[in-house]
């Protein structure tokens, strides 16, 4: 059996009251929406029904999609993978060997320069001093992966990595 460390980044549930104001302001800014163009013709009220509900939506969406998913770190072996989970799905997104690593800095440490490289944040703070990245090689290509390690899953990635 190899060993196994296992991290779950989580963010705060979500309330309620928080999705059902969303469902509210959604509904009242399509009403409004066909109030308003509806007097220059059914079409043109049609229309920004149309558009409004679809821009509430996505925007609902994207806030629900970012509040609800979270994020597993693992260190099986040698190799740390990245996960992002979402209800009953989980996606891995990086499989990291040891070889393919450049460094483990935390976020302050990193130089202007090396923020033009590609950067993947899988973290659900926004408090940067709890952040690290990861540089990374992968077919020719630099990578950064930002994570928000424990105390202990950070010892682990030091010792590994």
């Amino acid at each position: 059996m190899s060993p196994i460390l296992k991290q779950t980044v989580k963010n705060k549930s979500i309330s309620f009251w928080k999705i059902l104001a969303m469902i509210v302001i959604t509904v009242t800014i399509t009403n409004v929406a066909i109030d308003f163009f509806s007097r220059y013709g059914a079409s043109f009220g049609s229309i920004a029904a149309i558009i409004s509900l679809f821009l509430c939506t996505a925007i609902c969406g994207r806030i629900l999609y970012k509040r609800l998913a979270y994020y597993n770190y693992r260190i099986i072996d040698d190799e740390l993978m990245v996960e992002r989970v979402i209800g009953r799905s989980n996606h891995v997104f990086f499989h990291i060997k040891p070889k393919d690593i450049i460094y483990l800095k935390s976020y302050g440490e990193v130089e202007e320069e090396d923020k033009e490289i590609k950067e993947y944040k899988f973290v659900v703070d926004n408090n940067k001093e709890d952040w690290y990245i990861i540089k990374f090689r992968r077919e020719d290509k630099v990578y950064r992966l930002i994570l928000e390690p424990n105390e202990a899953f950070l010892n682990a990635l030091n010792r590994n990595f």
